[in-house]
């Protein structure tokens, strides 16, 4: 959440205590995003790409998701995280577009937009493609009928890779590198 009453925006990421400077703009955080959402559980994740100059030995994605999932007051979360709604990724002409659309804001060719203010823009996107992808993600189909929003919301469903699905695709794409 931006705080309107301090100059300036976060570029710094606390991890044990220790301040270490960060890239701050979309791209690099995205790609964060993105990497996140392909972790197999118990895997560790290259991270030093985030980081200015120096980087921790070792660090929690816990405290980098301070500053890529900064704390906002409301929305209330509702606690169901079972459903994709985004993906950086797969979402990306939809997210385009609707910056150029909203904003006129070109995402390819901006030298630089700061993650939250990236985020913060995000948030006040209305009337776009994403947020009615976004919507039929999330709809909670009543069962004792089938109707458009049921149809729309798994033409739009991203699914997770299995475990071993993702080792096949690592695998796979071993052999182009």
């Amino acid at each position: 959440m931006i705080d309107l009453t301090k100059k300036g925006l976060p570029n710094i990421v606390e991890i044990n205590g220790v301040p270490y400077s960060v890239y701050t703009d979309f791209r690099k955080w995205m790609q964060f995003e993105i990497d996140v959402g392909k972790l197999r559980p118990g895997e560790n994740m290259d991270v030093t790409y985030l980081f200015k100059n120096q980087y921790p030995a070792s660090c929690n994605l816990s405290d980098l998701f301070v500053f890529s999932r900064p704390q906002c007051i409301l929305p209330r979360s509702t606690g169901r995280s079972d459903v994709i709604a985004l993906d950086y990724k797969v979402d990306a002409d939809y997210i385009y577009a609707a910056f150029m659309s909203k904003y006129k804001i070109d995402l390819c060719d901006i030298e630089e937009l700061h993650w939250h203010k990236f985020l913060a823009l995000f948030k006040g996107l209305k009337d776009e493609m994403i947020c009615d992808i976004m919507h039929y993600r999330c709809y909670e189909p009543d069962n004792s009928k089938r109707d458009v929003y049921s149809e729309l919301r798994e033409m739009w469903r991203i699914e997770r890779e299995s475990p071993g699905e993702q080792v096949e695709r690592i695998k796979f794409n071993s052999y182009f590198e």
